[in-house]
């Protein structure tokens, strides 16, 4: 499945224009003339959806940055490039909200360098959706252990030994090489070190793992 560009521009023509720039890309474009329309198309199709948006800074009534955060808010920033099309007054914004993990931004009307933008972006999108799939994978291997064995995954990366495991959760030895064995086979993994880098890369995802009640 190709990402459908989303273009939103409370103006018409500007519409209608990027559009048309657009075309040569061969990617689906859809237009949205304000923010709620776009969240209320992306809302349904959360986590499927694969896109990337193209947000006019002014518009009513909800501002580009304020759908940008919104789009925050839902996490797709991290699968879904983001680029701002701005007048010339408004290219402060447009910068600062590269700092919120905008691309770029194209100034109006001159709009002429927008497809050589879109094409990095949509290279970009390619290799952010696939990382976004990747850790939405991991979550779903993680959320299958259960209480226990996580507990015993955390022990495991930190190079604990069963026995030790099995002392801090008040069981058996023999219990904990069971749970090892499905930590094991539910993460994909078949080592240690295996069980620490998904840990990690969870972790790095934003996944809170480490607090967990006893089990």
């Amino acid at each position: 499945m190709n990402p459908i560009i989303h273009v939103v521009d409370d103006e018409p023509d500007v519409r209608e224009a990027v559009a048309f720039a657009l075309k040569p890309l061969g990617h689906t474009v859809r237009t949205f003339a304000g923010g709620p329309e776009l969240l209320a198309e992306v809302d349904a199709q959360v986590p499927q959806l694969r896109a990337v948006f193209v947000l006019d800074v002014r518009m009513e009534p909800m501002s580009g940055p304020q759908v940008h955060d919104a789009l925050i808010t839902r996490g797709l920033h991290k699968c879904a490039p983001v680029l701002y099309l701005s007048g010339h007054g408004d290219i402060p914004i447009a910068v600062a909200a590269m700092s919120k993990g905008a691309l770029g931004f194209i100034e109006k009307p001159h709009i002429d360098g927008l497809v050589e933008v879109m094409a990095d972006a949509l290279a970009k999108e390619r290799v952010w959706s696939d990382e976004c799939r990747k850790a939405a994978f991991r979550l779903s291997m993680w959320h299958s252990l259960s209480p226990r064995q996580r507990r015993v995954a955390l022990g495991v990366e930190k190079g604990k030994l069963n026995k030790q495991i099995a002392h801090e959760l008040g069981v058996t030895e023999r219990m904990i090489e069971e749970h090892r064995r499905k930590v094991y086979d539910k993460l994909g993994v078949d080592s240690a070190a295996g069980v620490a880098t998904t840990l990690a890369q969870l972790r790095a995802g934003g996944v809170e793992i480490d607090e967990l009640p006893r089990a």
